[in-house]
């Protein structure tokens, strides 16, 4: 059988599986719940004689659908795919940005300053974030991500707390936030697992989607992201469980989380982390997830070649040859039915980035937690950089964790 075919007929078997119950946790503009499935075959132009079905790099493009003046001068300067044009055409907008943000902090506008500084963080973001290990220009980008990150919030209040988490006789630096509520309150806390080329400072700011919704949010850079692999060289284990762990014994000593009210999102790479992490982390009570996996050896190292070498670092791998063989312990094949917790896998049937049909592969397997699937939650925003417009993405996930945790808003 043939999964789009299967995934043809998902509504009834949907509700087979008991998609109905969720029903109540999602908002009217979702509506791709209940859909469950893995790859579209026609939408993603197999190759059948090619590494990974022929899924190349689609990543390093910058859409002209815009109305940002720099975003436009690199869709129209930089060359597509072109990791040297990539990062030398962020950098040039990233330094223009700074050098504002400098002249407004010398005129006394220290508001507009911080915009600019913002503006120069993520645009060095972007200029490092598929930097290789040995790129003489990787780490100088990103300590200036770094840099204009915190000169921004050195000018006005941030809306997180900075926070260093112990693992392992190492630390993860990161962030916290939370809803503003009276003293003593303890709040139910979303920890953001996120992907491979994720680096904390991006995350934290998207967590205001949380604290709205009465959640608080924790995100550090995690063994194989951010400073944690640029700056102490700590590869992300297979058993993700030690990491989670650490999390959830720091959260656990803070007197405004309430440690029975504790949930997880991954994206992107972190869609296989996360399930890994709950096999044996049960403090965590609900997970959520974007690009759903079962074995990142599967679904991500085999299916995208192009970022093999960014795996292997990740993982700490001499080589890719070496990559290939360590990579395959890093799965949930085989445990996955110790997964107890709530679960929402979501996946999109025309990712190229991570095999929608591990996300449905972790469905099958876990079969002792209640679980339902999304779909539409994959990488589609690759594509939409190059061909249009990004397709609006109601904040379900969010929503969802909501109701999850009992959040009060």
């Amino acid at each position: 059988m043939r999964w789009g075919l299967f995934s043809a007929g998902a509504a009834a078997m949907a509700r087979a599986l008991g998609a109905d119950a969720f029903a109540q946790d999602f908002g009217p503009g979702s509506g791709n719940i209940g859909v469950v499935g893995g790859r579209d075959e026609k939408a993603l132009f197999p190759g059948p004689d090619l590494p990974g079905g022929g899924q190349l790099e689609i990543r390093m493009v910058q859409s002209m659908h815009t109305s940002d003046g720099d975003e436009l001068e690199v869709a129209q300067r930089a060359k597509p795919f072109d990791p040297e044009s990539w990062m030398s055409e962020w950098t040039r907008v990233a330094e223009r940005n700074e050098r504002l943000a400098e002249e407004y902090v010398a005129a006394g506008f220290k508001q507009t300053a911080h915009e600019y500084y913002r503006r120069a963080q993520d645009f060095w973001s972007n200029a490092t974030v598929y930097a290789a290990e040995h790129h003489p220009k990787q780490l100088y980008t990103y300590r200036k991500m770094r840099e204009t990150f915190d000169k921004a919030w050195q000018l006005v209040r941030p809306p997180f707390e900075r926070v260093k988490v112990p693992y392992e006789g190492k630390t993860l630096e990161g962030y916290f936030r939370k809803p503003g509520g009276a003293s003593g309150t303890r709040f139910p806390t979303v920890i953001g697992f996120q992907g491979a080329d994720s680096m904390a400072e991006n995350t934290i700011m998207g967590g205001g989607s949380y604290t709205a919704r009465g959640m608080a949010y924790l995100v550090v850079d995690l063994p194989g992201q951010g400073s944690a692999m640029r700056l102490q060289n700590l590869p992300l284990p297979p058993d993700t469980e030690r990491v989670v762990k650490a999390l959830v014994d720091y959260l656990a000593t803070r007197p405004d989380v309430d440690i029975n009210r504790l949930g997880m999102q991954g994206i992107s790479m972190g869609g296989w982390s996360v399930p890994r992490a709950v096999t044996a982390e049960k403090r965590i009570k609900a997970v959520w997830m974007s690009s759903g996996a079962l074995s990142l050896a599967t679904d991500l190292f085999d299916y995208y070649p192009p970022i093999q070498d960014r795996v292997r670092w990740i993982i700490g791998a001499k080589d890719v040859a070496g990559a290939r063989k360590m990579v395959r312990e890093y799965t949930t094949d085989g445990r996955a039915h110790l997964i107890e917790c709530t679960m929402l896998i979501g996946y999109g049937a025309d990712d190229r980035i991570m095999d929608p049909q591990g996300a449905f592969r972790l469905y099958q397997a876990a079969v002792n937690a209640k679980r339902d699937m999304i779909a539409g939650l994959g990488h589609p925003h690759h594509s939409a950089k190059a061909g249009g417009p990004r397709a609006d993405r109601p904040l379900t996930l969010q929503d969802w964790a909501m109701r999850q945790l009992r959040a009060e808003t």
